[in-house]
């Protein structure tokens, strides 16, 4: 077994309500780190491992769960934590994202194959997104400049010296099978991150590598907006689920440094993290959205599933609308109408242009409300309704093309 195994498997399970530990390497106000009773008194041992908290005890500061620390320039997770990635990935206003999960000594994840539904993480389980932009030279100095880029790197440090962190968001399995999102947003002097229920707003300018830079505001969730995308099985207003770790967005290799390239499904099975895998033969897998040796069909849907399916499915946010965007979903040849062909929106008042009436227009991505929300902001046309404030220039090319080459009827007036 690697390293990260070995530390697993040799941790003791962390308490639930343990104290809190500075973050390594932070300097000052992290967290209610143990005080050192004085001259000749040897201090309390630091942690090794994640200090999980119930979300009702969750201390003010990120430092305080030991999940990453800092060491120079470096952001690194701490080594009992398992970076992982998506094969389709939600868009933030073009952040890159750093994802791990923690799991306690001595349990493991239920693998499930089914399509909708995330692995069955136990309790105690942590899942970290970092949210974080490449270094940038704005234009004004009351906006935060970020680049503007589509992010490939993998591995589990981040380089503070090139790139700016903007949060972390913590989901955590409680005590009683329920998840809480805490999200925390890294102060100033990007030594440690603050608790923030209530959201942010943050000024942002993004910068491209070619052509004129974009303001925006850069929106961190409120703990309720958090629950809106992922009471997914809940109408959006009950319980929280995860969204991303599901089989077939994990079914991917990754690049965990120290020359450790993986499948991340076989990498937590070799870790004995994963229970009940029967091999990655078996596996489903999505599609990558930015993988040209896919089809339009099996890159868009991926996309559409990722970005909006947690509330356009049967039971999220958005299924009084009748749209519905899961990966097994669209492309049903005797249901085109359930994602969108021909399909008139029950609630949405229209574009106010001339030509959209319906979701999608096979061959017409001009005339398909679909397209036209993913590639508008602003109040009542923007899809997703959050975490958007931003175009994503990239994925709305693929969408327009899988739109015009749908070998459907076009719809009639």
């Amino acid at each position: 077994m690697n390293n990260l195994f070995s530390s697993i498997k040799s941790s003791a399970v962390v308490a639930t309500f343990a104290a809190s530990v500075l973050l390594a390497g932070c300097g000052g106000g992290g967290g209610d780190a143990p005080s050192n009773p004085g001259t000749g008194t040897t201090p309390p041992p630091v942690a090794t491992t994640p200090t999980v908290y119930e979300a009702a005890k969750a201390p003010a500061k990120l430092s305080a769960w030991n999940l990453v620390k800092l060491s120079g320039n470096t952001l690194s997770l701490n080594s009992a934590m398992v970076p992982f990635d998506l094969n389709s990935t939600l868009f933030t206003d073009y952040a890159f994202k750093l994802r791990a999960l923690y799991v306690p000594a001595g349990k493991t994840i239920g693998y499930t194959s089914a399509p909708n539904d995330p692995l069955d993480f136990p309790i105690g389980t942590v899942l970290a997104k970092t949210f974080y932009y490449p270094k940038a030279t704005g234009t004004d100095a009351a906006y935060l400049p970020v680049a503007q880029k589509t992010q490939a790197v993998q591995g589990a440090t981040i380089d503070m010296s090139a790139y700016r962190l903007i949060e972390t968001r913590l989901l955590v399995r409680q005590a009683d099978g329920s998840w809480a999102g805490l999200p925390y947003v890294w102060d100033d002097d990007q030594k440690d991150a603050t608790l923030t229920t209530q959201g942010k707003y943050i000024s942002m300018e993004l910068v491209p590598d070619v052509g004129a830079s974009q303001k925006f505001t850069y929106a961190v969730p409120n703990s309720q907006t958090c629950q809106q995308c992922h009471a997914a099985k809940s109408n959006g207003s009950g319980s929280t689920t995860p969204i991303g770790p599901k089989a077939r967005n994990l079914n991917k290799m990754y690049d965990y440094g120290n020359g450790t390239v993986a499948n991340q499904l076989t990498h937590l099975d070799d870790l004995k993290l994963l229970s009940g895998f029967t091999g990655v033969g078996n596996a489903p897998a999505s599609a990558d959205w930015k993988d040209t040796t896919k089809t339009l069909d099996q890159r868009a849907s991926a996309y559409l599933d990722v970005n909006c399916a947690h509330c356009h499915n049967s039971k999220g946010y958005a299924s009084q609308s009748g749209l519905l965007l899961n990966y097994d979903n669209i492309g049903n040849a005797t249901a085109t109408d359930t994602w969108g062909v021909c399909k008139i929106p029950l609630a949405y008042v229209g574009t106010g242009q001339p030509g959209y009436k319906y979701d999608i227009n096979p061959g017409s991505p001009e005339t398909s409300i679909l397209l036209y929300r993913m590639s508008h902001v602003g109040a009542s046309q923007t899809m997703p309704v959050v975490g958007r404030q931003t175009n994503h220039i990239e994925a709305l090319s693929v969408v327009n093309d899988w739109i015009r080459q749908l070998a459907l009827a076009a719809c009639t007036p």
